[in-house]
């Protein structure tokens, strides 16, 4: 810089100054209110977080594993045979939990479900015949039965209707399911379970 070159300064008045920190402080809040709105309606309606209790999915969840929940199928009632799903066993005969139930989606609606000789059999809707369910998620040793509770009522063979669910849990000797519960209506699905989150040894989609 030369000798006679002259530097300008702009002086910044305090009432400026001011102005622009509580410009900068409400540009923060609205960025951190924002944040909480939308991770506020991610768990309302998109996905959430849910934890298992009990050994009714063993061996592929166990008590204290925690998955996420994808929520947006619940809206369209979008459900696949071998889903993981989250249930609400609120008033259903043979349930008294406060909790939400974990299980596999088995039998879809309009189909016949039965249950015989240690395995599941299914009659899809329009079919004639039943097929037995390869089911690769259990042990090969692990057999399907119906206790004298659900045959009373039909449980061990028995045709959905069009929004009903037959579920079961994966570990079937323990498992408190449609065997024992009967079918699960839609609306009673709050979510499908696709990852798990915890331990981290164990993360992994479903």
């Amino acid at each position: 810089m030369k000798k006679n070159d002259k530097t300008e300064f702009m002086e910044v008045k305090p009432e400026d100054r001011k102005q622009a920190i509580i410009t900068s402080i409400l540009d923060w809040l609205i960025a951190i209110a924002v944040g909480v709105l939308v991770g506020i309606l991610m768990v309302v309606f998109v996905v959430q977080r849910d934890n298992v209790y009990g050994d009714s999915m063993v061996p592929n969840l166990r008590s204290g594993y925690i998955v996420m929940t994808d929520k947006i199928s619940t809206y369209f009632d979008n459900y696949d045979r071998g889903d993981i799903v989250i249930l609400d066993g609120e008033n259903m005969e043979g349930y008294n939990h406060e909790e939400y139930l974990i299980k596999r989606i088995i039998g879809l609606p309009g189909e016949t479900v039965r249950i015989a000789d240690g395995h599941v059999y299914i009659r899809e809707a329009g079919a004639e015949d039943f097929y037995m369910l390869d089911e690769p998620y259990i042990d090969a040793s692990v057999e399907t039965y119906v206790m004298s509770w659900g045959m009373e009522r039909g449980y061990d063979e028995i045709t959905l209707g069009e929004d009903e669910y037959y579920c079961l849990g994966d570990n079937r000797p323990v498992s408190n399911d449609s065997r024992n519960l009967g079918p699960f209506s839609a609306d009673r699905i709050k979510g499908i379970a696709f990852l798990i989150i915890y331990p981290f040894n164990a993360i992994t989609f479903l």
